[in-house]
């Protein structure tokens, strides 16, 4: 069985076809979903598909760095705090923060610097909440050198570094720092020139990856020639690449990623 452990199914390309979405998962075995939440408004999409959709599918609630980048930095203790009462009148459902975290490639040119401390004071914000609910961090990072600073410094511990496309190096550092840090693989995994992200995925301890697909984001290299959208149930692609970088035995490799995915998420 896989678990789709992030995606954004509410997303206009699929959420005009949830039906046909949700039959596809089922017909590739992937049998659960976090939907994630990039600010407030799709935090509450998210939510709301968790619930029409019932067991099997779970949401996140946070802000995303590049939705947040030009907005006042002393926003972000409001917005937090906005997120915490969603995330408080739903527990049952809502299992993580974020996603947060820096995103240096989409800064706006002049802008830099003050787009950069505006990423970090949601960051700090939306990690303080993590810790203050006992709720796992959902991180993006992208181009973005102190991202392990910076987590440091606010103390996390229990993330996920979603969509991974560092190096193993880079996982080094984390894996020295926290035993509940997860690295999540998505269609990047499958691309034919992400060699470092290869190699990170089969280097790192086997409890410590998981799987996705960033949908409608990122579609998997061997679909790429007929979709333009990706989906979770795509899940099943990257799976089996991670299975093909993998030294364990194919059922072992979707087995304890299975497990990851639950124990990570509290499930």
């Amino acid at each position: 069985m896989i678990f789709d452990t992030h995606c954004h199914a509410y997303w206009d390309s699929l959420e005009r076809r949830q039906d046909e979405v949700f039959r596809n998962m089922t017909e590739a075995d992937v049998r659960r979903s976090v939907q994630i939440g990039t600010d407030l408004e799709t935090s509450r999409k998210a939510l709301d598909l968790a619930r029409s959709r019932g067991e099997g599918v779970w949401c996140t609630a946070g802000m995303h760095p590049t939705g947040c980048q030009d907005l006042p930095p002393d926003s972000a203790g409001e917005i937090a705090e906005a997120l915490e009462n969603l995330i408080g009148a739903n527990r049952d459902k809502i299992v993580a923060v974020g996603e947060t975290g820096l995103d240096y490639y989409h800064l706006t040119p002049g802008r830099e610097s003050g787009q950069i401390r505006t990423q970090k004071a949601f960051f700090r914000e939306q990690a303080a909440l993590a810790i203050r609910l006992d709720l796992p961090l959902v991180i993006h990072t992208r181009n973005a050198p102190d991202m392990i600073d910076l987590m440091r410094q606010a103390g996390v511990s229990r993330a996920v570094i979603h969509c991974f496309s560092e190096n193993y190096r880079f996982a080094q550092e984390l894996l020295s720092w926290s035993s509940e840090v997860c690295f999540s693989f998505s269609g990047i995994l499958t691309y034919r020139n992400a060699l470092p992200v290869r190699e990170t995925a089969r280097l790192l301890p086997l409890d410590r990856i998981l799987v996705e697909t960033d949908s409608p984001f990122l579609v998997p290299q061997i679909v790429r020639d007929r979709y333009s959208v990706n989906e979770p149930a795509f899940t099943r692609h990257v799976m089996d690449v991670l299975k093909t970088v993998r030294d364990e035995p194919d059922d072992l490799v979707e087995q304890i990623v299975w497990e990851n995915s639950n124990r990570f998420y509290g499930l």
